[in-house]
């Protein structure tokens, strides 16, 4: 019979390296946790430079407050940190580290020194080797630190062969530096690997700037600012991408609560939510959320490598997000303007599409033209109404400047230039959010049918429509078993327009019948809304009268969302006057 084994208490470095396996997982946790130090000690600038994917050499300078010889040499201790003292303070947790695991870890399975120095006083400089310091010695540095790793997992082959290839493990690293590049646009960054410089950004003033120097600015226009939101103690803002510039893949997506890059699946959720019926099918936005909120309603310590949160009420931080995602995209005039190419061709000449503006209430009254007004108002901004409505406007002005363009294009003289508005789009998104509120009110007017149409469904229609009956009844459809597979309808939807209503019943079964259209996140009113609207809105090649045109518009800027229709697609284009001027050789 085998000896019992005796409970014994393990060796410091055999504590120290199972450590630093929680802590340390690759080079990238080193680099985290380096950098997380360097901006607690209020660093203003960040220099990395990283050697064979990190497994050679992590070195990370900064400009903070640095240490004396006595923090330098406690710094090293398991559990010793300057950032909290008691239980409670783990209930309130402002800084990015608190843990006083880092160091020693990294210490653990590397060969690392610290150079470090404070203010006006002398500079130390300590060397570890596997966790043990070997020398410590004086220093004559300006103040801040300095560490520099080298080796890392020399000391553990097992945990080394676990390392993916340089590419993967340097993409790791570069993906550390940009979150916390665009965490602290204030900090200057600079990060070489061997000779090669990966990183260069000065301080940024905005969260756009320091995306345009990190990809550049065609992508930075891509993105909606997402106006400061708050409710309660959450508080969110950042940026968004435009629905029609989201890609099939989940490729930028960035959230920061209290500064902090986190994995927070349920807040992205939370955004795309926001893009209800304007994403196309199948695609996601990229997003740079920022979530403040009192360090007390929001637990940090869940894992060790800090990647993780916990909300006290996350339903809460949730619904802000969504309503500021919501927000951003019915806030912005000119949205549409940047879906185009920023170069778009007119005549073989290159024409600049108008750059985005701030939403003004000149928006609102979009469609007076400017000959209809007094010059003393044509240079004053009318007030919006409530609730973003438009407001009432001069309907004999407004048609005055109203042209359509193949059946298909409404032009609309604007103060600041042209706009396009298509008219089926512009039609979907009103009749989706109509659609949407009577769903969850009370049925759609129905028009009575003298005589009933009688219509043959497939099995497949006919079981999509039993499974749907009362939806589609309260779109307006009177519908009752006819014999075999066919149906007779009595009553349609009461449409104001030349409305088809064979087939755009027929459409409605047959797209509600396919598993998997739409998003995931659309319950069944508005997968009917959405699919309703595109069977049942004006047509391209459909003539509108001015008067049709004039109150398109005015029901378009009544909606949530006028600048999308849908499927994602932009509903408006606005070409300014000065593009124009510039196009034609007037300046």
């Amino acid at each position: 019979m085998a000896e019992r084994a005796r409970v014994r208490v393990l060796p410091d470095v055999v504590i120290d390296q199972i450590a630093a396996g929680e802590v340390i997982e690759r080079p990238a946790s080193v680099l985290k946790e380096l950098v997380d130090n360097a901006l607690d000690a209020g660093a203003t600038r960040i220099d990395v430079t990283l050697e064979a994917a990190g497994q050679e050499r992590i070195s990370v300078a900064d400009d903070g407050g640095g240490m004396d010889r006595e923090d330098a040499l406690a710094a090293l201790e398991r559990h010793a940190t300057s950032k909290i003292e008691r239980l409670e303070d783990l209930a309130g947790i402002a800084s990015l580290g608190f843990r006083g695991e880092a160091l020693p870890s990294i210490a653990a399975v590397s060969r690392m020194v610290l150079e470090t120095a404070p203010a006006g006083g002398e500079g130390t400089v300590v060397r570890v080797e596997g966790g043990r310091v070997s020398e410590v010695e004086r220093a004559s540095r300006a103040r801040g630190t300095t560490v520099d790793v080298r080796q890392l997992f020399y000391n553990t082959p097992a945990r080394k062969r676990f390392l993916k290839t340089h590419a993967t493990e340097q993409a790791h690293l570069v993906q550390c530096l940009v979150e916390s590049a665009l965490a602290r646009i204030d900090v200057g960054w600079r990060a070489t690997h061997g000779s090669r410089a990966i990183l260069s950004l000065a301080p940024a003033g905005e969260l756009r700037e320091r995306l345009a120097a990190l990809y550049d600015m065609a992508y930075a226009d891509t993105l909606l600012d997402v106006p400061p939101l708050a409710e309660g103690a959450v508080a969110v803002d950042g940026l968004a991408q435009r629905p029609i510039a989201a890609g099939a893949s989940r490729r930028r997506q960035l959230v920061l609560v209290n500064g902090r890059p986190v994995d927070a699946p349920e807040i992205v959720r939370a955004a795309v939510r926001g893009y209800r019926s304007t994403l196309p099918a199948g695609t996601r936005p990229d997003l740079f959320l920022r979530i403040d909120v009192d360090p007390a309603a929001v637990d940090v310590n869940v894992h060790p490598a800090k990647r993780e949160v916990r909300f006290r009420d996350p339903a809460a931080v949730a619904a802000v997000v969504e309503e500021a995602v919501r927000a951003a995209l019915g806030a912005g005039p000119a949205v549409a303007a940047a879906y185009l190419p920023r170069a778009a061709r007119i005549g073989g000449r290159a024409l600049r599409v108008a750059e985005p503006s701030a939403p003004g209430p000149d928006q609102l009254a979009l469609f007076v033209s400017r000959r209809s007004r007094p010059a003393a108002a044509a240079l004053s901004e009318p007030e919006p109404a409530a609730g973003g409505v438009l407001p009432e406007l001069d309907r004999a002005a407004v048609e005055a400047g109203l042209w359509q363009l193949h059946d298909r294009f409404i032009l609309a003289q604007t103060s600041r230039g042209l706009a396009v508005i298509d008219q089926h789009s512009a039609h979907e998104r009103i009749l989706y959010e109509e659609v949407v509120h009577d769903l969850r009110s009370a049925p759609r007017p129905a028009q009575r049918l003298l005589f009933p149409l009688v219509l043959h469904l497939t099995p497949l229609q006919r079981s999509t429509w039993e499974s749907y009956r009362g939806m589609i009844e309260a779109l307006g459809f009177e519908i009752e078993p006819f014999g075999g597979d066919s149906v007779a309808v009595s009553a349609v939807p009461a449409f104001r327009h030349t409305f088809d209503p064979e087939d755009a019943l027929a459409g409605l079964l047959d797209d509600l019948a396919q598993p998997g259209r739409g998003s995931a996140d659309m319950n069944q009113h508005e997968r009917v809304a959405r699919t309703f609207a595109c069977k049942a809105a004006i047509k391209a090649g459909a003539p509108l009268s001015r008067e049709e045109m004039a109150e398109l518009i005015d029901r378009l800027f009544a909606t949530r969302l006028p600048y999308d229709d849908v499927h994602g697609r932009p509903a408006i284009l606005q070409i300014g006057l000065a593009d124009l001027d510039r196009h034609f050789g007037r300046h």
